[in-house]
């Protein structure tokens, strides 16, 4: 397995002092992570060169581009584009890396898993700036899975699962463009947090399935909606699936969201990845979830057992009841 890994990730840094939760310091907690749980030694790490962030006009508007790449060229100091949303000095090279990561991904995938740890996150990043109509960009600039799930489908057939706790709205809009590619995105019920969109009933041309997990949801819960997935998955048959890989839905992983998971979870979102040929970009996640449910994930990669083998988390009665109004039949 490969970890795709440039020090230029840290780069994007938000003002100091604000508390952002999306920082250099995320990085920091998934290296802790690996390295406490023995996977750091195991994984073998890539640092890709530098790519041409042109590379994102295949997703997004071009205009939308251009604009970003001429604000970063002159940017003195960080400041924020939205009320959530900043870049940096040093944002110009980090996605200059993350277009890099996924010309060398595309190298490696065929040869095993891969694991972009890379930032700044981009499922939020619409076709040309917010997804959906949301009022932020959700701390994302450029979708790095929607580019990934686009290039490799010029190979076979792709699909995409997106299991941040918030719904994917940049990549649901650009891949609802792209019928050939599917976008399976589990998440908190869109109508108790950002963005507010991800929808159930919404089908769009066939490619789309929004999973929605009620607050509260447990492992129990979220066990059986991965069942609903594999099923998904299976059915459509990809030859690739891109992974945008969100850990902030593990159990007190930040104060934002609304899911208790622990490592089990994402230890069985590992093993069903890797029956598949997979690229995995990171997404979310802010504390505890780096630390403990990412490796939980690299080692159901790995095909090796749950290193943290935390205790399982259950779900009330009436979670499970607002779970099967909104579970696909």
């Amino acid at each position: 397995m490969y970890l795709v890994w440039h020090m230029y990730f840290k780069m994007h840094e938000p003002p100091r002092g604000s508390g952002h939760p999306e920082s250099p310091v995320r990085l920091e907690l998934l290296s802790r992570g690996l390295k406490s749980y023995g996977l750091w030694g195991v994984v073998e790490r890539v640092s890709p060169r530098l790519g041409d962030v042109g590379l994102f006009r295949r997703v997004h508007d071009s205009l939308y581009i251009d604009e970003l790449v001429s604000e970063l060229e002159i940017v003195l100091d960080t400041f924020f584009i939205d009320p959530d949303t900043y870049v940096s000095p040093g944002t110009m090279q980090a996605i200059q890396a993350l277009a890099g990561a996924v010309l060398a991904s595309l190298d490696l995938v065929d040869s095993g898993s891969v694991f972009i740890a890379g930032r700044p996150p981009g499922h939020h990043a619409g076709v040309a700036g917010p997804g959906l109509g949301a009022l932020t960009q959700g701390f994302c600039l450029v979708n790095t899975a929607a580019l990934l799930a686009d290039m490799l489908a010029g190979r076979g057939r792709v699909a995409v699962l997106d299991f941040d706790v918030h719904h994917g709205n940049g990549t649901q809009e650009i891949l609802l463009e792209r019928p050939s590619i599917l976008h399976v995105d589990l998440h908190q019920d869109y109508r108790t947090i950002y963005p507010w969109t991800g929808d159930p009933g919404l089908r769009g041309g066939g490619n789309l399935v929004n999973i929605n997990l009620p607050p509260g949801a447990g492992d129990d819960v979220y066990m059986d909606a991965l069942g609903v997935v594999e099923e998904v998955l299976e059915e459509w048959g990809p030859e690739y699936l891109v992974v945008s890989a969100g850990f902030d839905a593990y159990r007190g992983d930040n104060s934002f969201a609304g899911l208790r998971l622990s490592s089990a979870s994402f230890h069985r979102l590992g093993r069903l990845a890797s029956r598949y040929r997979v690229v995995a970009v990171l997404e979310g996640g802010y504390g505890a979830g780096l630390e403990r449910g990412a490796p939980a994930f690299i080692a159901g990669l790995l095909g090796r057992d749950d290193p943290v083998e935390d205790e399982a988390t259950s779900s009330g009665g009436d979670v499970w009841s607002r779970w099967e109004a909104v579970r696909p039949r």
